[in-house]
């Protein structure tokens, strides 16, 4: 005989499994457990590992944080335009500063040209025959030493 004492009670939760189906293969298989050993259809509580169904799920996103991400790359966007148009305009700056340095250097070099005509030999010659200076012929004279 079995007494159970009042003080002692335990609280147990009921078995909250169903009862598994009865089928008319004769065996009973219940869809959450699997049949690991060949033994007519009995199984041991060994459950079946479901296939989890692979959901991409975004993360959630706080309106005042699109609203401050909006306004950022706004501020960035019109930064990088401003840095655009500045650009632009000091290449047109150096384009023309490029324009104004080679006009200058082909007018130098124009000078330069007519001043070397005005000083060349051509020029020296004629000069000093007509003041009356006597040519002196080629200065690759051959000097012969006598041993």
């Amino acid at each position: 005989m079995i007494v159970k004492s009042p003080l002692k009670e335990k609280k147990t939760k009921p078995n909250v499994r169903k009862s598994p189906s009865k089928r008319t293969n004769g065996g009973s298989k219940s869809d959450k457990f699997v049949n690991v050993s060949g033994n007519g259809g009995r199984n041991h509580g060994r459950p079946i590992k479901e296939k989890k169904k692979s959901r991409i799920s975004l993360p959630k996103v706080k309106p005042w944080k699109v609203v401050l991400g909006a306004f950022i790359i706004g501020g960035l966007g019109v930064l990088y335009l401003n840095h655009v148009f500045a650009t632009q305009a000091l290449l047109q700056e150096v384009q023309q500063l490029e324009r104004q340095y080679n006009q200058a250097k082909r007018m130098h070099d124009d000078y330069r040209l007519t001043y070397e005509r005005m000083i060349g030999p051509a020029e020296i010659y004629d000069k000093a025959k007509s003041r009356g200076f006597i040519n002196g012929g080629p200065a690759e004279k051959i000097i012969e030493v006598e041993e």
